[in-house]
């Protein structure tokens, strides 16, 4: 019915859902925030707020897409174009320049990655464990996610790749069909 319901720690409030909130079609959770897209293309986030990351840009709206990272929001608007904010410590929020033609995006810990409608990835922010280390020629991807300290991604053929900072795909994993 479009309504949100959280439980679990509540340390900054990211499980206190704003009275009234509804037509929510996603919801997703950062480290100590929430984040919803409601059905008319806008945002709403509440929860620890201490770089910004609940502070949504005035007039923001058209997003069809939301990801959550511990301290960082990324959005995904409906002209395939990303925007991002909240703490930047590693680049998790400066969007690469011309970046364009995206369809899904996630948020790790402190990194962000991007499927453009080409089948290529795109990742920026924190690479101390090569989250944000796309594997060379990579293409053929349908769908991403990422993890606190790694990243993985499916490919069309229904297998899946991962970098990073997690132990290898399973060895003849074949027939994923969501990752």
């Amino acid at each position: 019915d479009g309504t949100v319901v959280a439980w679990g720690r509540n340390d900054y409030g990211q499980r206190t859902v704003p009275s009234g909130l509804s037509g929510i079609k996603a919801i997703a959770g950062g480290g100590e925030h929430t984040v919803a897209l409601k059905d008319n293309g806008t945002v709403v986030a509440w929860g620890r707020n201490s770089y910004g990351q609940t502070t949504v840009p005035p007039g923001l709206s058209g997003v069809t897409a939301i990801a959550a990272g511990h301290l960082h929001t990324v959005v995904l608007k409906s002209d395939g174009t990303v925007l991002a904010w909240g703490d930047n410590g590693y680049g998790q929020t400066t969007v690469p320049s011309g970046l364009g033609g995206v369809t899904a995006i996630d948020a790790g810990e402190s990194h962000t990655v991007a499927l453009r409608n080409n089948g290529t990835v795109v990742a920026w922010g924190r690479n101390d464990y090569g989250q944000t280390t796309v594997p060379s020629g990579l293409s053929g991807i349908t769908a991403i996610a990422a993890g606190s300290l790694h990243t993985v991604a499916l490919r069309g053929d229904g297998t899946a790749v991962a970098w990073g900072g997690s132990a290898p795909v399973p060895v003849g994993l074949a027939g994923v069909m969501a990752i």
